[in-house]
């Protein structure tokens, strides 16, 4: 094959990637920013190992809190376990369909979203120890960003 054939194989192979990568992104094309899916897929994956170690801590936190004994408690203690039900379902129904864009990813990614902002609402209200707090932000910055891969508002 001649050098100049060559070459026009690479340009070609060159216009070709870059026209699929266009139509990729006009997928997002009303969006800031864009998340290829390895990194929602890290995402998710990050958000459910976090709410898992977070439920632990913040249970241990509550009992030891003003909070013990009451309702409230249980409520919140029901509610971080629901925030990590709902990221370890949303990491599963994520690897199942790997597409961000599935309406079965994005309806529970809107259901972790709203479970992670009923959480929020109680750990703003009360205090907790600083690790509680610590690890808290870290899965509120998650859920932020799962917000933006999805065009919601944070929390």
């Amino acid at each position: 094959m001649s050098v100049s054939r060559l070459l026009l194989v690479f340009a070609l192979l060159g216009l070709m990637f870059v026209e699929v990568q266009k139509l990729v992104a006009q997928q997002d094309a009303n969006r800031d920013e864009l998340y290829a899916r390895t990194d929602t897929a890290a995402l998710v994956q990050d958000l459910a190992r976090r709410t898992g170690d977070f439920k632990e801590e913040f249970n241990r936190a509550v009992e030891h809190s003003l909070l013990d004994g009451t309702k409230l408690e249980d409520r919140a203690k029901h509610t971080a376990d629901n925030l990590h039900d709902s990221a370890k379902k949303l990491k599963d129904v994520f690897e199942d369909k790997r597409d961000k864009n599935h309406p079965a990813v994005r309806e529970q990614a809107d259901r972790t979203m709203a479970t992670g902002s009923e959480l929020s609402r109680i750990i703003t209200a009360h205090r907790f120890t600083e690790k509680v707090q610590h690890d808290w932000d870290l899965i509120r910055s998650d859920l932020d960003a799962l917000a933006r891969v999805y065009n919601l508002p944070p929390l």
